[in-house]
């Protein structure tokens, strides 16, 4: 029988626009099911501060009424006028392992980005923050916070659906307390840098969350500054809040200034999915006291994010980020995954590998003309 694609309007179609997932990868040893609430705010227009500056389209497959497949297209706005090109993007894609699904899925996510006279379509780029990319390799490893994780033949069908390589990025792991040494001949590197930059290392003001967020934003978005990166905005900061609030250890953020003025950030977060596994989505009724008692006794942490404006790009400055990142994990006993460096970033790859971090995980992003 045929694919049926309609896009969703809410109701039942969103319910199992949501749902999907959940059903795919039911009893995966691997993929940690989302917290059910998370999720559905995830899609939610009113919630998600994503959609207030994006065109966004929400499709499903269906066989014989039965859903087979789902994927996201939308219009960035800040992109579009940033950048003065017209790309679109898709995300929020999930299928069973059959072509006819994944086509008819494409095909339904480029014709309405054409129907917004885009000539481009990008992704996965998902409705939450800096969740990028299809997973290639690493599918043993675990499913960490924040980021994908899907089947091995997913990259599979994006290629049959015509889209080629446009940017692919990855993933390092390490042992913080095995390999946190920082000689004496590195501490006088540091005081060099700190001192010939005038630059400092200060942790996150908790008093001040919005504030700090705001310039962590403006830090990432200077920092990523290319065509290949969709900048995250002032509509967004409630949301991300929100998002982080229940999962951020403020000993593991740290902003570097300049004199007053932030020049960088790092971000290390417990990985929280170790205690959210056990939950099976549901947050209720005790969920969210396994999460507040548990997350404390994490010794699993990703590097979501470390970035300089450009100004103060490839001066090593970044050394010190990782200092003070590793200076704390140390003290916890942790392990840490650095993920989503992009393979073109060769310093930032070869500091992780000299501080003996090992690549265990490869994301890719694609792209191709829309038709």
């Amino acid at each position: 029988m045929g694919i049926d694609v309609i896009e969703v309007a809410g109701g039942r179609d969103l319910a199992d626009f949501i749902r999907f997932p959940y059903d795919l990868y039911k009893n995966h040893p691997i993929w940690v099911p989302p917290l059910k609430v998370l999720a559905a705010r995830e899609f939610d227009r009113r919630k998600n501060g994503f959609f207030k500056k994006c065109d966004a389209a929400l499709f499903l497959a269906r066989r014989n009424g039965v859903v087979k497949g789902r994927i996201a297209a939308f219009v960035h706005h800040g992109y579009i006028d940033y950048w003065k090109v017209p790309l679109g993007f898709f995300g929020s894609f999930e299928s069973i392992n059959d072509r006819e699904v994944s086509r008819a899925l494409f095909s339904a996510a480029a014709d309405w980005l054409k129907s917004k006279k885009m000539a481009d379509i990008r992704g996965p780029f998902n409705f939450t923050s800096q969740n990028i990319g299809f997973l290639v390799a690493g599918f043993s490893q675990p499913h960490t916070v924040l980021s994908p994780y899907n089947f091995p033949y997913y990259d599979e069908l994006v290629k049959d659906a015509g889209f080629t390589i446009n940017m692919e990025m990855n993933g390092y792991y390490g042992d913080v307390l095995e390999h946190y040494v920082f000689p004496d001949r590195f501490m006088k590197h540091y005081n060099y840098l700190a001192k010939r930059y005038n630059v400092r290392v200060r942790g996150i003001n908790l008093k001040k969350i919005r504030d700090e967020v705001t310039t962590i934003l403006a830090i990432a978005n200077d920092a990523n500054r290319g065509d290949w990166n969709v900048p995250a905005g002032e509509s967004e900061i409630d949301s991300i809040i929100k998002d982080f609030s229940g999962i951020v250890d403020p000993d593991c953020v740290f902003i570097m200034e300049q004199d007053t003025v932030p020049i960088g950030y790092a971000i290390a977060l417990p990985d929280v999915n170790v205690i959210i596994k056990k939950l099976n989505g549901r947050l209720f009724p005790f969920g969210i006291f396994r999460i507040k008692l548990g997350v404390k006794k994490i010794r699993e942490y990703r590097l979501w994010g470390l970035g300089l404006i450009k100004e103060f790009q490839n001066k090593a400055l970044d050394t010190l980020l990782y200092y003070h990142i590793f200076h704390v994990l140390s003290e916890k006993h942790a392990r840490l995954e650095a993920s989503w460096i992009r393979e073109d970033n060769y310093k930032m790859n070869q500091a992780l590998v000299n501080l003996h971090m090992k690549l265990v995980k490869k994301f890719r992003v694609y792209q191709k003309k829309i038709d």
